[in-house]
């Protein structure tokens, strides 16, 4: 049995103990907030509201406190010399994203879960394959009202899940072009980003639609692929190029495995633990969403 570490035990930090205990993991929770230690207990875990401590005798940390914390925590676990995972966003400044660099080849990891969602995964493969053609056009809207997160505003919460969902079909990352920022009383809520050259790619992403919505769309020159939704187990494909007419146009509801995202990551770093290959989605992988964003908040303020 491994034993892991847990820094944070909020809403995310609950379900990541949920799956870790499903996994066989032994976990560590440390959180500040003594009234926590029920909950945690009953699910399984031993509970510890001192600070986190790089010489507890764990085989991995796993970093779920609030992001404006990432860095400090981070900093803090590295000289423990274990296997950390953070949760995204890897940071929420430039500069400590930077300062970061300098730790690229330790085993640390970022939690983008839609790097492992199995319906992103069907499209990278349709992309791949060629069946549709080139790709033309990627767009995706992650939107709902409000949300929980108080540290960060709804940009760096929301937009690193479709820069990474990018990079996983494209292969690489898009070059920011130009984005507009939607601002409250100074604080933003929403984006709208252009990214890619050769490949357009546009993220809308919100806190101010009343119904949830998350789509990926890819435009191809001989058709159109489709993830509706996060929880749907299927990709729609339209076949039909720019010319088609609607009454010839073909659609295919294509099937996926629909693994919890979660839990598929969680159980990629647990069999990294154990020897197996390292989670794909690395601290190098983490710095570069960091800069994107930084670079689609500069552009944003661009008059």
């Amino acid at each position: 049995m491994k034993k892991v570490g847990l820094v944070g035990f909020g809403i995310w930090g609950r379900n990541i103990l949920r799956d870790l205990i499903s996994l066989g993991v032994e976990v560590l929770v440390f959180d500040p907030e003594e009234s926590k230690e029920k909950e945690a207990s009953e699910l399984g875990a031993s509970f510890f509201s001192i600070n986190w401590d790089p010489s507890h005798q764990v085989d991995a940390w796993i970093i779920s406190s609030p992001a404006i914390t990432h860095f400090e925590v981070l900093i803090d676990l590295i000289p423990s010399d274990k296997p950390i995972f953070v949760e995204k966003p890897l940071t929420c400044s430039l500069e400590e994203a930077i300062e970061l660099e300098k730790y690229v080849d330790r085993p640390i990891f970022v939690m983008h879960n839609w790097r492992y969602h199995g319906g992103i995964k069907l499209l990278s493969e349709i992309v791949k394959s060629g069946e549709l053609g080139e790709l033309r056009f990627l767009k995706s809207n992650r939107c709902n009202w409000t949300s929980p997160r108080s540290d960060v505003d709804s940009v760096w919460t929301l937009i690193p899940h479709d820069i990474t969902i990018a990079y996983s079909i494209l292969g690489h990352f898009p070059e920011p072009i130009s984005a507009v920022e939607e601002t409250y009383r100074g604080i933003a809520r929403g984006m709208t980003a252009i990214l890619g050259k050769s490949i357009p790619c546009v993220f809308e992403v919100s806190n101010r639609y009343y119904d949830k919505r998350r789509e990926v769309r890819l435009h191809f020159e001989k058709g159109v692929a489709v993830l509706p939704d996060e929880k749907v187990d299927y990709i729609e494909i339209y076949f039909g190029d720019d010319r088609s007419k609607p009454d010839s146009v073909q659609m295919e509801k294509r099937k996926f495995e629909a693994r919890a995202p979660l839990l598929e990551e969680l159980s990629q770093f647990i069999d990294f633990l154990f020897g197996g290959k390292e989670p794909p989605t690395s601290l190098s992988e983490g710095i570069m969403v960091i800069k994107t964003i930084a670079r689609l908040k500069e552009l944003s303020r661009l008059k």
